[in-house]
């Protein structure tokens, strides 16, 4: 492998743990206002929400970093082409390749983070149901990056 690939790879691997550290602040920020019912989610403070909104934006950009760009850089390095892969097939070659555990535990956290970017107003008691998994996918989320770097660590990749 080329330099320059390894740079990249170290780099988003860098980028990465830095979302997640962020996104780890937040859920620790947030965590004692769950899991929330509709009288709550009325109640909370404008501080809470944009709390709320952080942990949401964090969440997803960690599951696009990890998604798009270290499942990417590994499937370079263990010479895998995914030109042509849905990202389905990309979280089933990460579990074959031992670097994630369970393909579908990560499209659950994928598909979560893609009804986020979909929210409509009136759609309350979605958003709620959403809210509360949020947490739970995080810590998945946050489980799965250290397994991954443990894997990239374990193989000498990085």
């Amino acid at each position: 492998m080329t330099n320059p690939a390894l740079s990249i790879l170290n780099s988003n691997l860098l980028a990465c743990e830095q979302r997640v550290d962020k996104l780890i602040y937040s859920l620790n920020k947030i965590r004692g206002l769950f899991p929330l019912d509709g009288q709550a989610l009325a109640l909370l403070s404008e501080e809470q929400e944009e709390s709320i909104d952080a942990l949401i934006l964090r969440y997803s950009q960690s599951v696009a970093m990890i998604q798009d760009q270290l499942f990417r850089g590994i499937a370079y390095v263990e010479q895998e082409d995914i030109s042509d892969k849905s990202n389905r097939d990309k979280a089933l070659l990460m579990e074959k390749l031992g670097a994630i555990q369970s393909a579908e535990a990560f499209g659950s956290a994928a598909m979560l983070r893609n009804k986020f970017a979909h929210h409509y107003p009136e759609e309350t008691a979605a958003r709620l149901e959403r809210l509360n998994l949020v947490i739970e996918e995080s810590e998945y989320l946050i489980e799965t990056f250290h397994q991954i770097k443990d894997y990239l660590h374990t193989k000498n990749i990085v």
